[in-house]
């Protein structure tokens, strides 16, 4: 398992390298002024089994619109070890952080809400970071939401400003669905959605704008292939804060697939951009 492990994470740190020269080209090209303080950046979290390119799309394409700009890419080891690559200067428009977890099959999201704290705590220490955006697709949104009922009220904790969750698993899946692991279909998932909807949770008093993008393969199929629309709209039932802003995107057709969500959907990408960056 180790030496799983470390080929795993090997492959990912040599994909790593081979992606240096291009991001930092990118992140020189779209940074021509600078400001004096670090903008929030945008961290994005892959699902269960997610690569290196889940979330590429999404990131450069932001970058290419002229929107944002690719700044860290964060790996975590099986152990939680976090490392950065890449640099973040202060000039950065709108930065961009692809998160890669080397575990990439963890199904206890409990253990990769832990990561989440990691990876902020070192964000804080290391650039100074108050606020954060995230986006998340797939089991990453089990993370994320846990991370943030569970750790975000911790001092000197960033504080989320907008969230994206992307085909969101948020109740206990169909074993025709999901075949793999009982996390997905564990009564500890609704348990801890649960607790997101009570009124005293932490969740209901952050202050936090979300959009809830889901697919739907056709009329006849309420799922996109691997989460039921139902389960990804039970949100609607989280974000009922004072302080809260909710809306919701149902996206159809082949483009609206659960990987194609974040892969190659301009109309996903579309709607994330100007959620973040252009505001009315």
């Amino acid at each position: 398992m180790k030496k799983r492990n470390l080929l795993i994470e090997v492959i990912f740190l040599t994909m790593l390298v081979l992606m240096g020269s291009v991001v930092s080209t990118q992140a020189v090209a779209a940074s021509t002024t600078q400001a004096p303080k670090r903008q929030i950046p945008t961290l994005f979290f892959h699902g269960f089994g997610g690569t290196v390119h889940s979330m590429d799309y999404l990131i450069d394409q932001a970058q290419r619109d002229g929107y944002a700009t690719r700044t860290l890419t964060i790996v975590v080891n099986p152990k939680g070890k976090v490392k950065t690559y890449g640099t973040w200067k202060k000039s950065a428009k709108n930065p961009e952080m692809q998160v890669l977890f080397v575990n990439n099959h963890e199904s206890d999201y409990h253990h990769t809400a832990k990561w989440i704290d990691s990876i902020l705590k070192l964000l804080h220490q290391k650039y100074g970071v108050t606020r954060f955006n995230a986006v998340a697709h797939s089991w990453g949104n089990n993370a994320i939401m846990y991370y943030l009922e569970n750790y975000s009220q911790k001092k000197n904790q960033p504080q989320i400003d907008s969230l994206v969750n992307i085909a969101a698993p948020m109740q206990v899946l169909n074993r025709d669905i999901y075949r793999r692991n009982d996390w997905r279909y564990s009564n500890q998932l609704n348990k801890d959605f649960r607790s997101y909807t009570r009124p005293d949770s932490t969740m209901q008093n952050l202050h936090v704008r979300e959009l809830n993008i889901m697919g739907q393969l056709s009329p006849e199929d309420h799922f996109d292939k691997a989460v039921p629309v139902s389960s990804a709209r039970s949100l609607r039932r989280v974000f009922k804060g004072p302080h809260q802003t909710y809306q919701a995107r149902l996206f159809t057709g082949p483009r609206a697939e659960h990987s194609a969500l974040t892969r190659r959907n301009p109309k996903v990408l579309h709607d994330i951009e100007h959620f973040w960056w252009v505001r009315d």
